[in-house]
């Protein structure tokens, strides 16, 4: 029972966690960022990877412009009553997001994978985002800038399945680490071959359409399975 409800309760902390942030006992560094980490050593090297995420991302798709409620915690299982993802997560009340890293996941590949979560959120916004991003889309971009090698599988170890049909996070996270990890690696591909296509550079501009009203299938044209 622990094991399927771990998930759950992770699931329902990280919107928890973003709500409540302000009330933490955590500490405001230079930069803006939050911990509950008192080492200046570990500060200074959440600052060093929140400026190296950030200019992946702007070597990627372009400048950075959203300014999520950054987090990183020190204990695997979380910060106060929160028990939350130990690699990271990027939960969204409304308008407001929060990129919450976890011990596992402090290095530059997860990092900017959580702020593109946040960027494609700000630049979308929270309604669009909602009724028109479908979840392999939404990884799949994130995807782009995380390089971690465990999600660099080849062709044939993602075939049987079309990833563009997990529309919903629930779909796209559902069953064992093993398939999550070939969604992961699936979407990877699928983004990455369409922005081959489109140019890098036209993301900003595609999401900014979103925001004003298109549907997905008419940003992304063949992409969405037209």
């Amino acid at each position: 029972m622990l094991v399927a409800v771990a998930p759950a309760v992770q699931a329902w902390s990280a919107p928890a966690a973003c709500l409540l942030v302000g009330f933490a006992d955590l500490q405001r560094l230079p930069d803006g960022s939050l911990t509950d980490n008192p080492s200046p050593a570990d500060q200074a090297r959440y600052q060093q990877l929140t400026r190296e995420a950030r200019a992946r991302i702007a070597a990627t798709f372009g400048p950075v412009s959203a300014e999520p409620i950054l987090v990183f915690f020190s204990r695997p299982e979380g910060f106060g009553p929160f028990r939350l993802n130990p690699y990271g997560s990027t939960p969204f009340i409304g308008s407001r997001a929060c990129v919450l890293v976890g011990p596992q996941g402090q290095n530059v590949d997860v990092l900017a994978h959580e702020l593109m979560h946040a960027e494609l959120h700000h630049r979308v916004g929270y309604l669009q985002r909602w009724l028109e991003i479908p979840a392999w889309f939404d990884e799949g971009v994130a995807m782009q800038l995380d390089y971690r090698p465990r999600y660099a599988l080849p062709p044939e170890a993602v075939a049987g399945g079309d990833v563009r049909s997990l529309s919903s996070f629930s779909a796209f996270f559902g069953g064992d680490e093993q398939r999550v990890v070939r969604n992961y690696a699936a979407a990877r591909r699928v983004v990455a071959a369409w922005l081959e296509k489109v140019g890098t550079a036209s993301l900003y501009t595609r999401l900014e359409r979103l925001s004003k009203g298109e549907s997905f299938a008419e940003v992304v044209g063949e992409l969405a399975g037209e």
